[in-house]
């Protein structure tokens, strides 16, 4: 059992983490085995049935959710194990999944509906974009943070480093930023960002890349200024509701929304400190070491499998009406100009990695936190999937790595793609 965590005097909030922390921390008492999956399929998808139960299996996840698409139609979209271990409630192909960083492709295409729009330009200074939201002038300590644009964040090349500097998202960086802004935790999106802009940068914006979660955070404001709307209101009415996604929403941290998977940290993992002002003690790390309530830009989307591919592929007009432009999608999958980007085999675009070939390209984006891991992908043959799973292993990048390969396996093994379209059922 966790330690007692103390939140900030709201007894049922209180009481949700305890349970949950005492959840997370009931970790894989017996063996997870594959069972049969739930959801439908059409005929000869099993090589992807089976990719997923070895995956289950070997890496001792409890459950996971895949929907598989070919040329627009859907074929598979099934649940796999248990979206709650301790009532072996089996995952539907409709559960929820904390999607992680899949966010951040639906913040591109919110940035690229309003240059669309006429509203903003990729190469657009962000400063005065944010105005009053921005740093204060007087605490900037590195000038270069005016010459960063909308593209540049867009393409990870803002001038941020978190292997150099850390990553404002966690707790340790937060409580920094806090202190310096003289402002409360569990921090905001706009304080952490603000602070950003007014301490050092790790590079000159433009001159290579390295992932960012501030900058697309930034991101977010940027679509609230430009739109006069909030950043989660814009998304609903302009790529939600057009790709009829009826699932997509935000996820809290320490509260699971109605038929969302219960989360859990891999076997043996310690509790650790937690986001300042959401909990005291130490807590298991799928709830409490993040505060998804200030990722809504860059992390914290939570769906069905299912209606997130749909988003994928409403992108170009495979599902649905487009919603970007051909001309817009060549932008957003183009390679980034830095030097290192030159001959990379693939490379960070605007919201997506790309993987070109002479015949198109791959183009996916992963997402990863405590407790999860996800993966969006769109591969050059027509065939696209969205895999979620409720756990993280503690070596995760095997995991990811393995993860993609037995896909990749079972698309090898298809022996022909089935016709017909499951979409109907999952309006």
């Amino acid at each position: 059992m966790p330690a007692i965590i103390r939140t900030t005097g709201n007894w049922g909030a209180e009481m949700r983490l305890i349970a949950c922390a005492a959840l997370a921390a009931v970790l894989f008492a017996l063996p997870v085995q594959a069972g049969e999956p739930t959801g439908p399929a059409l005929a000869g998808m099993t090589p992807f049935d089976e990719a997923m139960n070895y995956l289950i299996e070997k890496w001792q996840i409890p459950g996971a959710g895949l929907a598989v698409a070919k040329d627009g139609r859907l074929l598979l979209a099934r649940g796999y194990g248990f979206a709650n271990k301790e009532r072996a409630e089996p995952v539907q192909p409709t559960h929820m999944f904390r999607l992680g960083s899949l966010t951040k492709t639906v913040a591109a295409v919110a940035i690229l509906k309003l240059v669309e729009d006429g509203k903003l330009k990729l190469d657009d200074k962000v400063l005065p974009i944010l105005g009053e939201l921005g740093p204060r002038p007087d605490k900037i300590s590195d000038l270069r943070v005016k010459d960063i644009t909308v593209r540049q964040l867009l393409q990870h090349s803002g001038g941020w480093d978190r292997a150099k500097s850390g990553d404002p998202i966690g707790p340790k960086y937060a409580k920094e930023a806090a202190a310096r802004q003289g402002a409360a935790l569990p921090p905001t999106c706009l304080m952490l960002m603000r602070d950003s802009f007014e301490v050092q940068l790790d590079f000159t914006p433009g001159e290579r890349q390295a992932y960012s979660n501030i900058g697309y955070c930034t991101l977010g404001r940027v679509v609230e200024k430009v739109s006069g709307i909030p950043y989660e209101q814009f998304v609903r009415q302009r790529i939600f509701e057009p790709a009829s996604v009826r699932s997509l929403q935000w996820g809290k941290s320490l509260e699971t929304a109605q038929n969302e998977v219960t989360y859990y940290d891999y076997p043996d993992a310690p509790l650790v400190t937690p986001m300042g002002g959401v909990a005291e003690g130490q807590v298991a790390a799928p709830y409490g070491y993040l505060w998804l309530e200030s990722m809504d830009a860059f992390g914290s989307l939570i769906g069905a499998p299912v209606d997130y591919l749909k988003f994928l592929l409403a992108i170009d007009g495979r599902y649905g009406s487009a919603l970007l432009k051909r001309g817009t999608i060549q932008e957003m999958q183009a390679r980034p100009s830095y030097p290192a980007a030159k001959n990379a085999a693939t490379y960070r675009a605007l919201g997506v990695e790309v993987r070109p070939f002479e015949n198109g390209a791959n183009v996916w984006h992963g997402g990863t936190q405590p407790g999860m891991s996800a993966l969006g992908l769109r591969n050059n043959d027509g065939s696209s999937w969205v895999v979620a799973f409720n756990s993280l292993p503690k070596d995760r990048s095997a995991f990811a790595s393995e993860y993609d390969r037995q896909l990749q396996n079972a698309r090898a093994r298809m022996r022909g793609w089935p016709s017909g379209n499951l979409f109907s059922q999952f309006p």
